[in-house]
């Protein structure tokens, strides 16, 4: 009997939570949000969110719903869904009040990174160590490894080259190399190399498995990349219901998902033990730190130790797999698949390529490619149709509320811009849905520009910008000047699964050299 009495009240409080109180709320309307449309039953629950994004679909969901119902839809019981350049500059623009939204806190260890800090202060701190690292002469004096990268990348793909594609014929699948795993062995080569002066060979090795190591010093074998998109995806699932993250993940402790995070760390703990200990050595012998990436967590600009803490450089440098490492590579892919799927597109860069390349060259200097107006425009193009975040990025509003849009919103909502959607307006690109890297040339790309958004805008606009420019440039430009690429069949379609990014599938493409001076040598 008591048992029976339990149950009931037990059903009557989950029928309390789950639909009386997101009804009651709903009804009272208050932060004035029911004169918006809505998607499904997203004004009620943020299951629609996280159901959507378990499946990899949402940013298509939230895309359809504005086509459906306008520029302004309500995508959660408190979020609100954008698609106008007034509302980017609101929300993502410099001097914007709107902090991070409590999504970031899912992505969160035990130490914040520069990435989901949501406290602006704090962001400003830690942004600031990295801002010498990633300035662009900081960079380019590490081109040289690149550059290496590079030629090890090129003596791979020549063995792999085949005789050209005939009029009429398709590839055959024993000739085909996936350049989306390519690209994922060579971003996180040279990542690793930047960021830790480590080179973990994945190129050579074709494989991302490498050694972690525990806290207490025990090591293993684990796979770098595909622990980063599997913990990529349980946060990015679990940023859409933060009033129910910590319960869970207790609820769900036993299950292997939880597991990608945890060897993300482990492998970052034994990369940054090796690296402090390269440190070590180096200044026991008298000689000043050691120049790459990771040197901004350790000094500040007067050569002073920094003394972060051992958690926080965790953090900080697995941030950095993802940015540096994974949205990269997606970058790549993704330019690399359009150029090959348009090639009138791609015989005119190579017209450009051709023209500035020495001739003997394989991999250009820097300073050859930086400026070329036709390889930045398909980068550009590619990175509108296909940027690696191409979800709006949640942002909430002060607790005296702010305009946005042109529409007042309360304090405590959360706003976003689908870049997704904001990316395909014709009323800014014509031809949305078409692969034209000409708009990029055009006189006036001012209205363009407003809505550009792969990364972000503003003060919390990505750090990395300048390295991916800086690295596409000179992966497009060297595989494109010295090789042609066929994609299985004219047309193909490249997929992709949504985490916080868009993980590109396979990207099968038969490659065959050039008939050109300097690239048929031996």
């Amino acid at each position: 009997m008591y048992g029976l009495i339990l149950f009931q009240l037990t059903a009557i409080a989950l029928l309390g939570m789950f639909i009386a109180r997101p009804v009651y709320n709903y009804c009272k309307d208050a932060k004035k949000l029911r004169r918006f449309p809505s998607v499904s039953v997203a004004a009620f629950t943020n299951a629609w969110s996280l159901l959507h994004q378990l499946f990899h679909t949402r940013t298509l969901a939230v895309h359809q719903a504005h086509m459906k119902h306008g520029k302004i839809v309500r995508i959660g019981p408190q979020h609100i869904s954008m698609a106008t350049p007034q509302a980017v500059k609101d929300i993502y623009g410099h001097g914007s009040p709107a902090t991070k939204d409590n999504f970031y806190g899912a992505f969160a260890s035990t130490h914040l990174n520069v990435s989901d800090s949501q406290d602006k202060g704090v962001h400003t701190i830690k942004r600031k160590r990295f801002a010498t690292a990633f300035a662009q002469k900081s960079i380019t004096d590490l081109e040289f490894w690149v550059e290496e990268h590079l030629q090890r990348l090129v003596a791979l793909l020549d063995k792999k080259t085949t005789l050209p594609l005939k009029a009429g014929e398709m590839p055959q699948p024993q000739d085909m190399v996936d350049f989306k795993s390519t690209m994922v062995y060579l971003m996180y080569d040279i990542m690793t190399q930047m960021m830790f002066s480590q080179n973990p060979e994945f190129v050579k090795r074709g494989t991302t498995m490498m050694t972690a190591e525990t806290v207490s010093g025990e090591l293993y074998e684990a796979d770098v990349h595909k622990a980063l998109v599997g913990s990529l995806k349980v946060s990015a699932t679990l940023g859409w219901a933060p009033k129910w993250m910590s319960t869970i993940k207790a609820l769900t402790s036993w299950h292997s998902m939880h597991k990608a995070g945890n060897e993300l760390r482990d492998v970052t703990i034994h990369l940054l033990r090796n690296r402090i200990r390269m440190e070590e050595k180096q200044m026991a012998a008298g000689k000043g730190p050691i120049n790459d990436f990771f040197s901004t967590l350790l000094w500040n600009r007067d050569n002073e130790p920094l003394g972060l803490e051992f958690g926080e450089l965790v953090t900080e440098a697995s941030n950095l797999f993802n940015a540096a490492g994974e949205n990269n590579e997606i970058a790549l892919t993704n330019t690399i698949w359009l150029l090959a799927r348009n090639q009138k597109v791609a015989a005119r860069l190579r017209e450009e390529l051709d023209a500035n390349f020495l001739e003997d060259s394989i991999v250009p200097a820097y300073d050859t490619v930086k400026d070329l107006p036709y390889l930045r425009a398909c980068i550009d193009e590619a990175l509108r149709l296909r940027p690696s975040l191409p979800g709006g990025l949640p942002r909430v509003t002060p607790q005296s509320g702010m305009s946005v849009g042109g529409e007042w919103i309360e304090g405590g909502t959360t706003v976003s811009v689908s870049t997704y959607t904001v990316h395909r307006d014709p009323l800014i690109f014509h031809d949305p849905y078409e692969y034209k890297p000409e708009r990029w040339l055009e006189s006036d790309t001012h209205a363009m520009q407003k809505v550009f958004l792969p990364f972000s805008q503003g003060g919390r606009a990505c750090i990395g910008r300048n390295i991916a420019y800086f690295e596409m440039m000179l992966v497009i430009a060297t595989l494109f000047r010295r090789y042609e690429l066929a994609l299985p069949k004219p047309g193909w379609n490249l997929n992709v699964s949504e985490t916080m990014s868009a993980h590109t599938h396979a990207l099968p493409i038969k490659i065959w050299k050039r008939d050109i001076v300097g690239v048929n040598k031996e």
